[in-house]
Formats: C-alpha cells, structure tokens, sequence
C-alpha cells in the first residue's frame, strides 16, 4: 500500500523493508540557474566578507551541494572551478546590468562555443567573433568572459556588460591544454594596478575611519 502510494521501500532479503535514505527530507527543485547563483554569491562572500560570514556560507553550499541532483552537482563545480573574484565589490560607476552573465556561464561550463557582438570602451561600431569561453572573473567591480578568440587567435578578456548579443553556438570545444584561469589572470593583470598604502589618521577620527 505504501508502494502504491508512492513511498519509496526499499526491501532487502535478510535485513527486511526500510524507506529509502532522504526520504524524510523536503525536495529541493533548484533550477541550474538558481543552483548557480548561490554558488556563485558564495564565492563573492568569500571575498569581500570576514570570517564571521564566510564559514556559515561555505557550511550552507556545501549542505546544498549534497542534495542537488548529481548532474547540477557537476554543472555547479564545473563553474566554480572557472570562476574567480578578484579585487574590490563595489561595482565600476559605469557598470549596466548584466543579461549576459547566464549564458557566459553556461557556455564555459558545457565548453560551447559563443558568438558576440561586442563593443570595448571608446569603440564606435561593434565587432563579431567566436570564442571559446575559459571561465568568468569579477575584477575593478565588473564581470569578465575570459576566451579564446579565434578572430585574434590569442586569449581575450570581454567585459559582459559590453556584449550586446549573443549566441551560443551548437559546437563544443577540448579543453585547453594547460590552461590554468587562475595563472592567467596572474600573469595578465599587472601588480601596478594596486598600491599598498598606510595612513594615519587623528586618534578623534579613528572610528569613522
């Protein structure tokens, strides 16, 4: 009857009936999106948060991690494994929304190939190409698609809130042999870029610092 009612036995010979594991526990219907999104607001709490926050935030990923469906479970690390946030969280002044970010994430993860319909600062027309995108990284307040692009035949850094268009292409692409985003954002972002600083400030003025 139970059966019937579509409640998972299980039953095995010697040791006797029992509900299947996890059966008690309320389902979790996450989208690939919504999935996405924690563990992407995940890592941006790793980074611009203190310790007070980070450990309770890594707890509850790693929590929803368990109980997503084993394919969203690759989906997600496969993403996180390409995501880097560098830098500060206050957003570039000129930042827009970004309706592109989705789409960039999901063609790294499935190795898609994208085409794009760009236009880089101070630039008039638009320009198209296809790119093999590597992975995505927050960096001076704004995301990044870092590619391979086969117009230039070299490594690109394209800004999501600059694209204007794009289509994910049916072809898929190898992974890059040796390609590490975390080295080659290392070696592509100058060290000039930040300046460390001390500066003293009035005893009377130390809390409002």
């Amino acid at each position: 009857a139970l059966s019937e009612a579509g409640v998972p036995i299980a039953g095995e010979a010697g040791v006797g009936y029992s509900l299947m594991k996890g059966y008690q526990l309320p389902p979790v219907m996450f989208t690939v999106e919504e999935a996405t999104s924690f563990f992407v607001g995940g890592e941006l709490v790793k980074q611009f948060t203190d310790a007070s926050l980070q450990a309770p935030m890594v707890s509850a990923l790693e929590k929803l991690r368990a109980v997503l469906p084993r394919d969203r479970q690759e989906h997600v690390e496969r993403l996180v494994r390409n995501t880097l946030v560098l830098g500060r969280g206050r957003a570039a002044p000129e930042a827009d929304a970004q309706p592109w970010l989705l789409p960039v994430q999901q063609g790294v993860v499935q190795r898609r190939v994208l085409h794009l319909h760009y236009r880089g600062r101070g630039q008039e027309e638009e320009s198209r190409r296809d790119v093999e995108p590597l992975g995505v990284v927050f960096h001076s307040g704004a995301w990044y698609l870092v590619a391979w692009c086969r117009l230039r035949q070299d490594f690109r850094h394209f800004r999501v809130d600059r694209i204007r268009r794009l289509e994910m292409r049916g072809e898929t692409f190898p992974p890059r042999e040796g390609f590490s985003l975390a080295r080659h954002m290392e070696e592509s972002v100058p060290e000039t870029e930040t300046v460390a600083v001390r500066v003293w400030f009035d005893r009377r003025a130390v809390e409002r610092a």
